[in-house]
């Protein structure tokens, strides 16, 4: 299914109120809407500087030398203006902000939403706006294959890691990292969506872990966090795994908690309900459980063209869920010393029935 690059357009068209023009500069926002099936790259980052959306005539995007040639193949924005500090290559201006300025001006558009703060001089009266950003958090058939697609990959990703993990005793996280990465590369993925998190034993009580050396031990949980970009679109998915299969009582129990916690707040997951409401959904079993201080993060965020990005369901969000929202849901329990679970799923906002799109076993232990 082709990405409809116009209904983007369109939509904020319809949303400029009294404005002349929407200027993105956001890197997730520049794009969606002009090269949505391109990879963010590393690091993170977009082939455009900024794409100007006019209340009448085509968009208009702007990107360096560095970048033209990439960005003229896979830019779906005919008109690309190009800036350089090189006197040998033509080009519209030195500076990106030179080129903004000089095309607002020739297309007379003086007042702007932005989606971020753009410092364009007394000419221009420019207003931050999140319409781009928000409109990005409702998913439409066109990225929802995408990223269906994406999450077929990291669910092969976690079967695998699964296998690895439970026979794994001796071998290092690196190690276990490579492995997995590797599995994901050979299945076609464009690239990761983050760097693979292998947290074990105790280095599983980290909600953040950078790999390290250690070496994996029979009873140890393993944190297996990772995600994958296909076609420009990327998933985000955690399972927790014990060596040899066999978790002690105090982490067998945990692990319960936290899965118990993960279907909670899917279950809350509907149309119309908060982000604090779908927090609080698992927060308070797993506080009545006696892990309230163990859980230390928000319970989820959206996903898409980033792997962070509106909405986001902490303890004080005020979001409301809408339709066709894809977010993560994934509470978790960390024991300093000892080890810790987090159980993630990439779920759909669908009416009052979420759809749970990550499909690797979860129900383990």
């Amino acid at each position: 299914m082709k990405i409809n690059y116009k209904r983007r357009w369109d939509e904020i068209r319809q949303n400029l109120g009294d404005n002349d023009a929407f200027v993105c500069s956001l890197p997730g926002n520049t794009r969606y809407l002009a090269n949505s099936e391109a990879p963010p790259g590393c690091p993170p980052g977009s082939t455009m500087n900024f794409v100007i959306i006019p209340s009448k005539g085509e968009p208009v995007a702007i990107t360096s030398s560095l970048e033209e040639h990439r960005c003229r193949k896979e830019s779906s924005i005919e008109d690309i203006r190009l800036w350089t500090h090189y006197p040998d290559i033509d080009s519209h201006g030195k500076t990106a902000i030179d080129v903004l300025k000089a095309t607002l001006s020739e297309k007379k558009l003086t007042t702007l939403y932005s989606d971020t703060k753009v410092a364009l001089g007394r000419k221009f009266k420019a207003s931050q706006n999140n319409f781009v950003t928000e409109m990005r958090g409702v998913k439409t058939p066109d990225e929802l294959e995408r990223i269906k697609n994406a999450i077929k990959q990291s669910d092969k990703g976690q079967e695998f890691a699964r296998n690895l993990v439970e026979c794994g005793e001796g071998l290092t996280e690196r190690e276990v990292r490579t492995e997995i990465d590797y599995f994901m590369g050979r299945c076609g993925i464009q690239e990761n969506s983050f760097s693979t998190i292998i947290a074990s034993g105790p280095n599983a009580a980290h909600s953040h872990h950078s790999n390290t050396n250690r070496k994996l031990e029979d009873g140890d949980s393993v944190i297996c966090d990772f995600g994958v970009f296909w076609d420009g679109y990327c998933s985000d998915i955690t399972r927790t795994y014990f060596v040899g299969a066999k978790p002690s009582d105090e982490l067998k129990n945990i692990y319960q908690i936290v899965l118990d916690a993960n279907k909670k707040s899917i279950n809350a997951l509907t149309e119309g309900n908060t982000g604090h409401n779908i927090d609080k959904a698992g927060r308070d079993f797993i506080r009545k459980k006696g892990y309230g201080r163990n859980f230390v993060h928000g319970t989820g965020h959206g996903f898409g063209l980033e792997i962070h990005e509106f909405p986001s369901l902490t303890y004080k969000s005020k979001v409301i869920a809408k339709d066709s929202m894809a977010v993560t849901i994934e509470p978790g329990i960390y024991v300093p010393g000892k080890g810790g679970v987090r159980i993630e799923d990439d779920v759909l906002v669908n009416g009052n029935a979420p759809k749970i799109l990550t499909k690797a076993e979860k129900d383990l232990y």
